[in-house]
């Protein structure tokens, strides 16, 4: 589970014991104490002690229900990390695994805690595994299974300063998958932190409500940082005549289901507006990997991987009313920009991204 505060980012990884519910409702709830009490701002001593009272003990195996691994990852440049009955988090620097500099073990409620903090710089890596990430390929292609030592080795070939996070996360993923043939014996979980520069885009989308704001709004659109993206064929038209700029179209990005992409100098991507929308909205939530939209060219695809690769999105809302959208005969979402405006927000802050909608 991934959270955020103004100063930090918050990662819980919890694990059940075994599989099936039970496991899963016993570290759901985990993730969901844990992450509940830092998005309250309760210090990170009293969650540890909560989460730690709240998991049961199995009588028979004498091991904890429930796992977990809290990471606190500061905006000063520094990681705050506990682990309770986890495999231990792989930090990389320069594609070389560091040594994590562990206190000594904490006990609470009789419980080992592992805490460690140490100082991150632009370009470090942190890679969070369930114990089904070390037992894989059990039996088969490693008969003790794959072992701590092995997955960082791998990582340390496979952590490269151009792959995003989500990229490396299903590396690993996959790699797992196949040395358990397909069949895992035990849940896995993978959780990947990438050090790096906040990444920013805003959408303007649909055009203002008043003529004369056409102009505050593409110059506010322009003034931003990072990805500059135009939702919309008349918001296109708009950008292009106050910028005096002309607007190309791709036909070749064309597919049956979305319209074409459009060029503007000074614009990083250009796509027709609501179709284009509820496709990227359908995407977020079927949750469709990265991986299968990377060689895709329609709009929604295209608009869909710049949004999942940025950190804080603005939506430049435009509430003008489209004709052509109010026609009886057309789909009803096509009249309803606004409301695609926010379950694209509420599908990416599911993501931790950070979202701010502005009206006009």
């Amino acid at each position: 589970m991934f959270s955020r505060l103004p100063n930090c980012v918050t990662v819980v990884l919890s694990d059940g014991l075994g599989s099936g519910v039970k496991a899963n409702i016993l570290a759901t709830l985990t993730t969901k104490i844990a992450s509940h009490m830092l998005e309250h701002e309760l210090p990170i001593d009293d969650v540890v002690e909560t989460v730690s009272e709240t998991l049961p003990i199995c009588k028979i195996r004498k091991i904890a229900y429930s796992t977990f691994c809290i990471a606190q990852l500061f905006s000063e440049g520094y990681a705050h990390i506990f682990e309770y009955d986890t495999p231990p988090v792989f930090f990389l620097r320069n594609r070389k695994i560091q040594k994590i500099p562990y206190y000594d073990d904490r006990i609470v409620q009789k419980k080992n805690i592992r805490e460690s903090q140490f100082e991150l710089r632009r370009g470090d890596w942190l890679i969070f595994v369930s114990d089904g990430a070390i037992n894989a390929g059990i039996g088969g292609v490693w008969n003790l299974g794959w072992g701590w030592d092995n997955i960082a080795n791998y990582l340390q070939s496979h952590t490269h300063p151009n792959l995003t996070a989500q990229e490396v996360a299903d590396d690993l993923a996959s790699t797992i998958n196949k040395l358990y043939d397909g069949k895992p014996g035990d849940d896995v979980s993978v959780a990947v932190i990438k050090i790096r520069r906040k990444l920013f885009a805003t959408i303007m989308a649909g055009p203002p409500s008043k003529k004369e704001d056409d102009e505050v709004a593409v110059k506010e659109l322009m003034a931003t940082q990072g990805l500059r993206i135009i939702c919309g064929g008349t918001t296109a038209n708009i950008v292009s005549r106050v910028l005096n700029r002309p607007t190309n179209v791709d036909l070749t990005t064309m597919t049956a289901e979305i319209p074409p992409i459009g060029s503007i100098d000074g614009i990083d991507l250009v796509t027709e507006g609501i179709l284009t929308l509820s496709k990227t909205v359908e995407n977020l939530k079927n949750n469709v990997p990265l991986k299968d939209l990377q060689y895709k060219i329609d709009g929604a695809s295209a608009l869909t991987r710049s949004l999942m690769n940025v950190d804080a999105i603005k939506i430049l809302v435009g509430q003008a009313m489209n004709p052509a959208h109010q026609e009886p005969r057309m789909p009803i979402e096509l009249g309803i920009k606004t409301h695609i405006a926010q379950q694209l927000a509420l599908e990416l802050r599911k993501r931790g991204k950070e979202v701010e909608l502005e009206y006009f």
